[in-house]
């Protein structure tokens, strides 16, 4: 993925990593929803285009399937398994990996990250409360995060990366989130 596509990805990976506690917020939907998200700290790029993307999640199954500005690719992250796959449509091909702990936070340390509630706003017609923690660089971030775990909004050192521009609850299609078993496959893990 080129670094202007990622950006969106990093920042929905980064505050989706445990299940909230009490006091802090709920970082994983507990029901299924389709999200789209601007890009909006570089502003449009020099074609006029925004930076895009759809993050769906399937609570059943704990799993998200992040569709990036990229046509023909898009990631699947199980956090139940653990796992995460990139999916290319146009050479048929995955390349599966373990979801990495800091990013996914796949270790389930919910005391790892610490949340500190700065009020309330609405993004996109959804009501969220912000909250101030760190990013993984150790800098100061706001995420804004409805009361059933959806991230509406992410910024770091006060410079906003991505809010969602739509939000909508349904029921999501399980299809959409299994890989397609003809497809070559590989794992971008060491040999051991």
């Amino acid at each position: 993925m080129r670094p202007a596509a990622t950006s969106v990805l990093v920042a929905c990976l980064a505050v989706t990593a445990v299940p909230g506690l009490a006091d802090q917020p709920r970082l994983r939907p507990n029901r299924d929803v389709d999200v789209t998200y601007r890009a909006t700290g570089a502003g449009p790029l020099p074609d006029g285009r925004r930076l895009d993307q759809r993050v769906r999640w399937l609570a059943a199954s704990q799993t998200m399937r992040i569709d990036p500005p990229t046509a023909g690719l898009y990631v699947i992250v199980d956090y139940a398994a653990k796992r995460m796959s990139v999916v290319r449509e146009a050479t048929r091909s995955v390349v599966d990996m373990a979801a990495p702990e800091g990013v996914a936070g796949m270790a389930g340390n919910p005391g790892e990250g610490t949340y500190v509630r700065r009020g309330e706003d609405t993004v996109a017609g959804q009501a969220c409360t912000e909250w101030e923690t760190l990013d993984h660089d150790r800098r100061k971030a706001s995420v804004c995060i409805t009361a059933d775990g959806v991230l509406l909004r992410a910024s770091t050192a006060g410079q906003a990366q991505v809010s969602a521009i739509s939000v909508q609850y349904a029921p999501q299609d399980p299809a959409v989130f299994q890989i397609p078993p003809d497809y070559l496959r590989r794992s971008a893990e060491p040999r051991q």
